[in-house]
């Protein structure tokens, strides 16, 4: 589980893992340790993607698109991006575990009641199941927020900061979209974008089988599940469906050509 945090509580710190959020950056797994956020330990391999290898392993910030359609093994145009070299699952179940794990007096609160009512254990939390309450359980967590932070509107005062683009610069954004952790690492040289790379929460899910053999969020979900009918395997379908994906959002890939990738007819 994999968070950046979301909801700035005090946007005066410079560095984005040491800001104080509403919801905490950082990693958990399901022995429920916490651990703080070291942006410089994500990297996107690309063993199965239709990418050439030689960008596999780099940081985004030193990320790039060089094409390989012909790619032996390869099955999609998404990357795999990773985190220490392991796989982390992104969304609100990953936000609202890493909050739970960090100490968070509201959300221990909360989770726990919740847990208690449904006669069901913390391990339940990593499921479907899981997912979709989760969603439920950070709603709450965000309206009951949203109360106090309308009383601190000031109408008044300016609404944005004004900004002047550097000439040369590197920059990182870090944030939480509502299917999970979303970042931006931008380089700008004589005043122009020189680099963009973005890693969205669904190119976390939906990635493929990096370079040590190790299948993506979704694919590890849909491993070994029952399925009842073959024929209709809408067990599959619910698994991957919590995970809310978008699979437009992961993949950025446009063709100059403008030559067709695919016909596909839908039943």
């Amino acid at each position: 589980m994999l968070s950046y945090g979301a909801y700035e509580l005090d946007g005066k710190e410079p560095d984005l893992t040491k800001r104080k959020r509403l919801f905490k950056p950082g990693i958990t797994s399901n022995d429920l340790s916490f651990n703080g956020l070291k942006p410089d330990k994500i990297a996107e391999e690309v063993k199965h993607s239709w990418y050439s290898d030689s960008i596999s392993g780099r940081h985004p910030s030193q990320g790039d698109i060089i094409l390989n359609e012909e790619k032996d093994g390869a099955y999609s145009w998404i990357k795999s991006p990773r985190y220490e070299g392991k796989v982390y699952e992104a969304g609100p179940l990953a936000r609202l575990m890493v909050t739970y794990v960090s100490g968070k007096p509201e959300v221990e609160s909360l989770v726990d009641s919740t847990l208690a009512k449904l006669s069901i254990s913390i391990d339940a939390m990593f499921s479907v199941l899981g997912r979709h309450l989760a969603r439920a359980l950070e709603t709450k967590f965000i309206a009951d927020s949203m109360a106090d932070w309308l009383l601190e509107l000031k109408p008044n005062e300016p609404a944005y900061i004004s900004y002047e683009l550097p000439q040369e610069a590197t920059g990182m954004g870090l944030t939480e979209a509502a299917r999970g952790a979303l970042g931006h690492w931008m380089e700008i040289k004589e005043g122009k974008i020189a680099n963009y790379q973005v890693i969205t929460p669904t190119s976390w899910n939906a990635s493929p089988i990096d370079d040590r053999e190790q299948p993506g969020p979704i694919e590890q979900a849909i491993t070994g599940a029952k399925i009842k009918d073959e024929a209709n395997p809408f067990e599959i379908v619910r698994i991957v469906r919590s995970f809310d994906p978008c699979l437009a959002c992961a993949v950025h890939l446009i063709s100059p050509k403008g030559h067709d990738l695919g016909a596909y007819r839908i039943c």
